[in-house]
């Protein structure tokens, strides 16, 4: 705290004014701040006593001490925006390349137009909660919004230590309003899985089974050398990642991790290119005369066609639904920490976020739990009529071989059949998960 006590002045001419000349803080160009003398009129001699004066140059003064002034009235959050552009979010490996685009696009077509025009002490927590609001109410989504708070948050944060601001972070009492997803998550049947990866190029197949199997972000996938990829113990070692050109680490040191790929080894192998070339990368899509491995590219050139060709094209599908997809399945058939492990996720509430509903599963357990706990007491009817596919079975010299689901709008008529021979248990202790539908002509 500073302490400086200009004497009271007063202006010649016809109309005196009552005057102090401090010295106040003074952005510089360069981000830096300077200090000068500043002129500061308390009132014309005609309305104000000299003790009214006094009391006011003391109230200025008790401010201009505590060094608060320049943040008051003369730094407008433009130039903070174009500090902290500059010293922060183009700042070398301050941030990776994809979370830089992120937040230059969001600068410039959400904070700048909103708050740059403005003085840095004219934004408050209320504004910022105005503004959040009017960006739900024109239908940005939940998460752009927080992105949007937390940018600001950030702002404030940065400015703070640069001395452009003191007090309390006004965006930290910001809160980006209702969760409510402007996409709804869709989750793919089994039977549209399969469908979309046969249809799929083998390059680009591979890419999203990776993602589909291993959790990994898209830019994780692309990121994979040779070198990340340990047949011996199975697994696939994630530790940077590609993003449209750039090449860093990975997201958090939480994404660092080794996963299991299952039968993908096998798959892996038969493009492995030996020893000598582990730092080539894995994956890269051939495309006219060239290749590229832009996530981009990709999907608009060979993802998405063939979704849109299937009927299984919807607003927000990409890469990161075989992501959210393998987090579900994991966490189904194991448990959420694994899930959360495999992710990468730092938090719990992140996998859960991913996680999406599996009605089939949620149908089978609830039914399941209601016939445990209400089987005797017949307060529920636990008959199943329930329409569902029903099953074809192609039977084989040594029993059921392929099951297909059989449409009920189909015309031709089926009978129900138990095939008891060459099933676990033999025909005395047949469980109910042995039993098929078979068609049979009538």
């Amino acid at each position: 705290m500073r302490y400086q006590e200009p004497p009271l002045r007063k202006t010649k001419g016809d109309r005196p004014k009552w005057y102090i000349r401090p010295y106040v803080d003074v952005l510089q160009p360069d981000g830096t701040l300077g200090r000068e003398r500043r002129r500061f009129y308390l009132g014309s001699t005609e309305s104000v006593k000299k003790d009214e004066a006094q009391a006011k140059r003391k109230e200025a003064l008790a401010t201009l001490n505590n060094g608060r002034h320049v943040l008051q009235s003369q730094v407008s959050f433009g130039e903070v925006l174009d500090i902290f552009e500059d010293r922060f979010v183009n700042a070398k490996k301050n941030l990776s390349a994809s979370t830089q685009a992120k937040y230059t696009s969001h600068l410039k077509n959400h904070i700048r137009p909103a708050f740059g025009p403005l003085c840095i002490a004219d934004i408050d927590a209320q504004r910022i909660k105005d503004w959040l609001a009017a960006k739900e109410e024109a239908g940005l989504s939940w998460s752009t919004r927080s992105d949007l708070r937390n940018l600001m948050r950030c702002v404030f944060r940065e400015a703070i230590g640069w001395g452009l601001w003191r007090g309390e972070n006004p965006a930290k009492a910001a809160k980006p309003g209702r969760k409510k997803l402007v996409r709804k998550k869709r989750k793919f049947g089994l039977e549209d899985t399969r469908k979309l990866l046969l249809a799929l190029r083998e390059d680009v197949r591979l890419i999203v089974m990776i993602a589909l199997f291993c959790t990994l972000r898209i830019s994780e996938v692309l990121g994979l050398q040779w070198k990340h990829i340990d047949f011996e113990n199975g697994q696939i070692i994630v530790e940077q990642r590609y993003w449209r050109g750039d090449l860093d680490v990975t997201k958090s040191a939480d994404s660092d991790r080794k996963l299991k790929m299952g039968f993908l080894s096998g798959l892996l192998q038969r493009y492995a290119p030996g020893p000598h070339d582990l730092e080539e990368f894995v994956f890269s899509v051939k495309r006219g005369k060239g290749s590229t491995r832009d996530d981009r590219d990709i999907r608009r050139y060979f993802l998405t066609p063939v979704a849109k060709s299937l009927g299984l094209y919807y607003p927000g599908f990409g890469f990161h639904s075989f992501r959210r997809e393998a987090v579900t399945e994991i966490a189904s058939e194991s448990d959420p920490f694994q899930a959360m492990r495999a992710a990468g996720h730092s938090k719990m509430d992140t996998s859960l976020l991913y996680a999406l509903a599996d009605e089939q599963r949620q149908d089978e357990t609830i039914r399941s739990i209601q016939k445990r706990l209400l089987g005797p007491t017949g307060l529920l009817d636990l008959s199943d009529t329930t329409p569902r596919p029903q099953i074809e079975v192609v039977a084989g010299a040594n029993g059921p071989q392929k099951a297909k689901p059989i449409s009920p709008n189909e015309e031709d008529e089926f009978a129900t059949a138990f095939i008891f021979n060459n099933l676990d248990g033999g025909p005395g202790r047949t469980r109910i998960c042995d039993l098929y539908r078979v068609k049979v002509a009538l």
